[in-house]
């Protein structure tokens, strides 16, 4: 185990190293410092002048990156694989003003996730929103008939799932000529949204309770989802994505209709690191039970 903890930290060690070495590595840094500085940890949209700079700092990295930053799809699909947290996008509304009397960034959604399985080809996008700003709820309460259910929303949130399956061109999935590499466009298809309500107060409106379950589902219906796909396939829906860049901790997505000019930037959720040597060392010397010898030895005497 120790041996698979130091070889683990050395690979993370030399992942780091060959980061850092590359060209593009100054505005890799550039632009994360830019997101640092303009973009709240809970929110992922900037206003006007800020989103310009991001813009430019993306440019700019994409200008920089070496063949290896550039995926060629099917051959390099696995370096988009896993879990990305969403840290800007140009297709959001900008922050709220900050006169408002109540906090509306949870209605814009927050926690938004793109989960892609290269194995499964499936893409699954997540967002938490509230239903309403915070503190709009507050006193009201009181209320005839609608007072108790809106006490027992007022911390709800709502978490959607949205699931797509995802071809690439020349993958064989799809009629046409199978081949190694050759784009970087992932074609979706919505099929699946699931919705999970938390945060609902039951025991201020039980009654009204009982009419929301806690988990939702809903297929989109073939009929739709046929169509869906035939209208994918003729590239004016928009629902395809292109990976400008990607390294181990940072992509970048850009929509399929350039006129458009959609514009995604995500970074990798870590992987849990390894044990420490310390929880290492614990587990090792842990005193187990003696499972040998007389087991009369163990009985208390008389």
């Amino acid at each position: 185990m120790r041996g698979l903890t130091i070889a683990l930290s050395c690979s993370a060690a030399t992942a780091l190293s060959a980061t850092l070495a590359r060209p593009s590595a100054s505005a890799r840094t550039n632009l994360l410092q830019v997101l640092a500085d303009v973009i709240p940890s809970d929110r992922f949209s900037a206003a006007p002048g800020d989103a310009k700079r991001i813009e430019e700092a993306v440019a700019a990295l994409e200008k920089s990156a070496t063949e290896d930053e550039k995926p060629s799809f099917p051959r390099d699909l696995m370096v988009i694989d896993g879990e990305w947290d969403l840290r800007f996008t140009n297709n959001a509304p900008p922050p709220p003003p900050d006169w408002l009397p109540f906090d509306t960034s949870g209605l814009a959604g927050r926690d938004v996730k793109q989960i892609i399985d290269v194995y499964g080809r499936r893409v699954k996008n997540c967002v938490t929103v509230a239903p309403w700003p915070s503190s709009v709820l507050d006193g009201l309460d009181s209320l005839p008939f609608i007072g108790a259910p809106l006490a027992a929303l007022s911390s709800a949130e709502v978490s959607l799932s949205l699931d797509h399956s995802f071809t690439v061109d020349g993958d064989g999935s799809t009629p046409g000529t199978r081949k190694a590499a050759g784009t970087n466009r992932v074609n979706i298809v919505f099929e699946r949204l699931d919705r999970t309500l938390t945060g609902l107060d039951r025991d201020k409106a039980p009654e009204f309770a009982e009419l929301l379950p806690e988990q939702t589902g809903y297929d989109v219906p073939g009929v739709a989802k046929a169509a869906s796909a035939a209208f994918a396939a003729t590239g004016l829906d928009g629902s395809a994505f292109d990976t400008t860049y990607c390294d181990e901790t940072v992509r970048i997505s850009r929509g399929s209709i350039a006129m458009r000019g959609e514009l995604r930037v995500f970074t990798r959720v870590a992987v849990p690191a390894p044990p420490s040597q310390e929880v290492l060392d614990e587990d090792r010397f842990m005193v187990s039970p003696n499972l040998e010898g007389d087991p009369d030895d163990d009985m208390p005497s008389d």
